[in-house]
């Protein structure tokens, strides 16, 4: 079988050699083979309108003349005959290439193990694992949309080789992302990201998803005593005391907390709007002009009693607000 298998590979070689010309070849040859090259015009005679050119070319320790009444046709002629002495050479040993891609598999092997690319994004994750395994990049296609306009869901198919798997989400890159996930538990990679974050991470959203959802109630994964001083934060309120104290009418402090007759303090039904205002002065500036307001239409005829502490009008807020301070 290797006396057919060489003349078939040499019939290759020269149907490729044939859309090359001489002068390439000879360069490519000399390349190959580290030997180097030189075209030389020894010879011009004749008269002018029909000088005779020869050209001497000189490869490694081969050396041949060609003549012609151009410079290009005697160069031409001196590629051809010296081609025939370089294609009588030795083939070149072709073992070096594989033994050097041998020597890095194991690397890409070790590179790409289970726990290869933890905590990155899963597209880029197993596109990049794909890579050190010098195979196919994933092939994503959307198999389909479905849901109500702002309820929709997505499903993203992922083919990596001869594994499917797929992936859904509310927009195609989260459906693409959980594919990805889907495929490198498949190919028996961990998980991308710890599921401690994840648990993190869905208390965090389910407690700040909009402002309908309202603060996270005690009973939440979301860490006690944190306060998010974002913008949002005072639409959160708003929409929570709507749910919390929605008709009821409270009254600031509680006799207990400072030892006087509830009527020498303020008993107010907060709008929307102040409940989110007094809120914000508190947390900003530790004094609410806007409560202090509300608190002189709403006192009765005795007279007004020591300025209330910044910090138990805060305890109150909160406490009416559900959370802890």
């Amino acid at each position: 079988s290797n006396l057919t298998a060489t003349p078939n590979r040499k019939e290759m070689d020269d149907d490729k050699d044939a859309n090359k010309s001489e002068i390439s070849l000879v360069f490519e040859i000399a390349l190959k083979r580290n030997m180097p090259v030189s075209f030389e015009v020894i010879k011009e005679s004749g008269p002018p309108h029909m000088k005779s050119f020869v050209t001497r070319v000189s490869v490694g320790e081969f050396s041949a003349e060609g003549e012609g009444n151009s410079k290009k046709l005697s160069k031409k002629r001196a590629a051809t005959t010296v081609l025939q002495e370089l294609k009588k050479l030795p083939p070149l040993p072709v073992v070096e290439k594989p033994k050097l891609f041998f020597k890095k598999r194991p690397k890409t092997i070790v590179k790409a193990g289970p726990e290869y690319g933890q905590g990155m994004n899963p597209i880029s994750r197993l596109a990049q694992i794909q890579q050190a395994k010098k195979e196919k990049e994933p092939d994503y296609v959307l198999l389909s949309e479905r849901g109500m306009p702002r309820r929709r869901e997505f499903v993203m198919q992922v083919k990596v080789g001869n594994e499917v798997a797929t992936g859904t989400g509310p927009n195609k890159k989260i459906a693409k992302k959980n594919a990805a996930e889907a495929m490198l538990l498949q190919l028996g990679y961990k998980a991308s990201t710890n599921l401690q974050d994840q648990l993190d991470k869905t208390g965090e959203n389910k407690g700040w998803s909009g402002p309908k959802a309202g603060f996270p109630e005690p009973t939440n994964n979301t860490p006690k005593g944190i306060l998010h001083l974002s913008p949002d934060v005072y639409q959160e309120m708003e929409a929570s005391r709507h749910k919390v104290i929605s008709g009821t009418t409270l009254g600031y402090l509680s006799p207990k907390d400072m030892n006087q007759p509830s009527s020498s303090f303020f008993s107010v039904s907060p709008t929307s709007n102040s409940s989110a205002t007094i809120a914000r002065e508190l947390l900003m500036n530790g004094t609410s002009p806007t409560a202090e307001a509300i608190g002189l239409k709403g006192s009765s005829p005795t007279p007004p009693c020591s300025p209330v502490q910044p910090s138990k009008q805060l305890e109150y807020l909160a406490r009416i607000q559900g959370f802890q301070v």
